[in-house]
């Protein structure tokens, strides 16, 4: 079977360039892990908070588990590419009862609106750029710390929560038409898995730790967590039918990417150049573009710092570029 092309528009040595075939080859057991790993961190944040209460435990339990959640949906946007399990519909349950479910989220709602991204990243319609507010950098670095700090404070994700509510991405948003099953299975997803999780630390003789280091980091680190990862990806980028020039990448996996970029997800060239290929082969896909010189180098950076530096104006009274 032949590899699917690179969204490469009309780069020629993009489009000739062929990737080992072994990179596009799906391993269940390694997202199996990965989802695992999330939870268990989870987990451990939690028993840490229980047994050690204090300040700065909470503290850190809940940058952990805002991570951790961020990892959850980086583990549904693998499934909503199909690449968790082989099997639709075992793929498409893995992710949302263990993945989706516990943010609230719905797989297909966001599979729909992911690939419609990816058909044409930061075109007026795409959209991520509506959701995140790409279309407007590079802007004053005020405004951009005023962003960060309202994602921070809760207020980006009630802000989003209420253009959601009456519709503003309505004509943006693809359809998606869910059978009566479907749509009872994704909310049984969300009430069984938090249900879980309040009745596990409630339980344990700690409920409020539902509210504190569950829902609380999920309207305010979360929300900061993604938007950072969402202006590295895209921000300031133009349209282009060669992906390689409308994406970065983080090159140099490290505690940033940890935080802002779990399963690779900071390989963002390489996962719009190819989108089949699985996050744990995308370091593999970014070694051999790289030996070819195959990626824009003013596309990549070393880290977070560098992209928030790039994206804004210095002058906090400038007005957007």
């Amino acid at each position: 079977m032949s590899q699917p092309e690179p969204r490469a528009g009309e780069n020629r040595a993009l489009r000739a360039f062929a990737p080992d075939a072994g990179l596009f080859l799906l391993k269940p057991w390694i997202g199996g892990l990965a989802l695992l790993a999330d939870w268990g961190l989870i987990a451990a944040a939690f028993a840490c908070a229980a047994l050690w209460p204090h300040p700065v435990i909470y503290l850190l339990a809940a940058l952990l588990i805002a991570r951790s959640q961020l990892a959850l949906a980086v583990l549904m946007h693998e499934s909503a590419h199909g690449l968790l399990l082989r099997g639709q519909k075992a793929n498409d349950r893995l992710g949302q009862w263990l993945a989706a479910g516990p943010l609230f989220l719905s797989l297909c709602t966001y599979r729909a609106g992911h690939l419609k991204h990816h058909l044409h990243p930061m075109e007026h319609d795409d959209p991520v750029v509506a959701v995140f507010g790409l279309g407007d950098y590079p802007l004053p670095r005020g405004k951009l710390a005023l962003r960060l700090l309202a994602d921070l404070c809760g207020v980006g994700y009630f802000i989003s929560a209420l253009r959601f509510a009456r519709g503003d991405y309505r004509a943006i948003m693809p359809r998606v038409d869910k059978s009566p099953r479907q749509a009872l299975a994704q909310v049984l997803s969300m009430l069984v898995s938090n249900g879980l999780l309040f009745g596990l630390l409630a339980w344990s003789g700690h409920p409020w730790l539902y509210l504190g280091l569950w829902l609380l980091p999920a309207i305010t680190l979360l929300p900061l967590l993604g938007r950072v990862r969402a202006i590295m990806e895209h921000a300031g980028l133009p349209v282009a039918a060669d992906q390689s020039r409308n994406a970065r990448s983080i090159v140099r996996p490290s505690v940033q990417t940890f935080l802002f970029g779990p399963h690779a997800i900071h390989y963002h060239i390489e996962h719009h150049l190819y989108v089949r290929v699985p996050f744990y082969h995308l370091g593999g896909l970014h070694r051999q573009l790289a030996t070819a010189q195959l990626l824009p180098e003013g596309n990549l950076y070393q880290g977070y710092g560098g992209v928030l530096r790039d994206v804004s104006d210095p002058d906090w009274r400038s007005s957007a570029r």
